[in-house]
């Protein structure tokens, strides 16, 4: 009787385990023994970080770098169906980016905690579960993202870009870092300021705050979400405003600043001017920052731009019917057949 009740309790203490066990996490009887140990899916992101930590440094675009681990590490794999295959003792990045490249995709490997890892900070940090890790890579990440976005400005000047959904007035505007303070300037007017870049939920935000900017304030000081066009180039959204932000590191950066083009007039107030519509090429390629895969047409109307009818020509004299009149810019991506709009203006001035 007696040993039928202790493994009739034997048995109730196994059941419960493994019901109160959470779906990443199971139960082995071969080595490592009678551990619960926390699976990581080879399709899940978890595992990805890991191989971007493990990823050679010269290819950095692949790599996770604001986080280390001190090796060696003990890793336990197991198959499709949870059951331990093998124990691996990993020494070093490369042995370990090796390892993972090789787990099956229907895998699962499990990390023997605790484990050490050194932050960008050069803290060293000790890990105990696999969600531990999971947050200390996140918390790296958030980090590295705001030093990225910080160097943008700190490196270069940041110029305010053309935007196909909102207001462009402060096309051509810099923003530039001066002392610890960041300025902005446009048409030669100075405004002073500050620009922080922060995390929320795992989201980069950039706050600007002009000092005593006006009209200038009312259109920049906000809590912008920021999202990456590409490596130098920065989309600001705040509700349905938007800025686009390029990184110009080039002593040219100021040449072209806006989409007003001026020309002189042929007559003394006639308000009438010939304008070439190639000469502004240069500048609406430099300021849309347009590769070679791109061209641009000249139009009257919108309705023209979209139909693609009616083009000016682009090459020889156009002369102005009104002041400050618009002209229209058909932008064909060819290479990915996609199509952009964008107005210019052109103005005719007393010299």
């Amino acid at each position: 009787m007696k040993i039928l009740k202790l493994t009739f309790l034997l048995l109730l203490i196994f059941t419960t385990s493994c019901s109160d066990d959470a779906d990443d996490k199971i139960i082995t009887n071969s080595d490592p023994k009678y551990n619960t140990v926390e699976i990581i899916e080879a399709d899940s992101d978890l595992f990805q970080y890991l191989v971007e930590i493990a990823t050679d440094e010269e290819q950095p675009e692949l790599s996770i770098a604001c986080i280390n681990f001190i090796y060696p590490l003990t890793i336990y794999t197991f198959n499709e169906t949870n059951e331990y295959i093998s124990t691996s003792v990993i020494e070093d990045d490369t042995q370990f980016s090796t390892f993972l490249e090789a787990i099956d995709l229907t895998y699962s490997i499990s990390i023997s905690f605790p484990i050490t890892s050194t932050l960008l900070s050069g803290d060293e940090v000790i890990i105990n579960t696999k969600e531990e890790l999971k947050d200390a890579i996140d918390y790296c990440l958030d980090e590295e993202l705001i030093l990225e976005c910080s160097t943008l400005i700190q490196n270069c000047v940041l110029k305010v870009g053309y935007s196909y959904n909102y207001d462009n007035t402060y096309l051509g505007g810099i923003f530039i870092e001066e002392d610890g303070a960041t300025n902005f300037t446009m048409d030669g007017i100075l405004f002073n300021g500050s620009w922080t870049v922060f995390i929320i939920e795992h989201e980069l935000h950039i706050n600007i705050n002009l000092i005593n900017a006006d009209e200038t304030g009312d259109f920049f000081n906000y809590d912008w979400k920021v999202e990456y066009i590409d490596g130098n180039s920065l989309l600001l959204t705040n509700e349905n405003r938007e800025l686009v932000l390029n990184q110009r590191c080039d002593a040219n950066f100021e040449e072209c600043s806006n989409f007003i083009f001026e020309e002189c007039e042929t007559q003394v107030d006639s308000g009438i001017s010939e304008f070439i519509l190639d000469d502004y090429t240069y500048c609406i390629f430099d300021t849309l920052e347009l590769e070679d895969t791109f061209e641009i047409s000249y139009y009257l109307t919108e309705d023209d731009a979209v139909n693609m009818i009616n083009a000016l020509a682009s090459d020889i004299a156009f002369i102005n019917t009104e002041d400050n009149q618009s002209i229209y810019v058909r932008i064909d991506d060819l290479e990915n057949n996609i199509q952009y709009y964008a107005i210019i203006t052109l103005a005719s001035i007393s010299c």
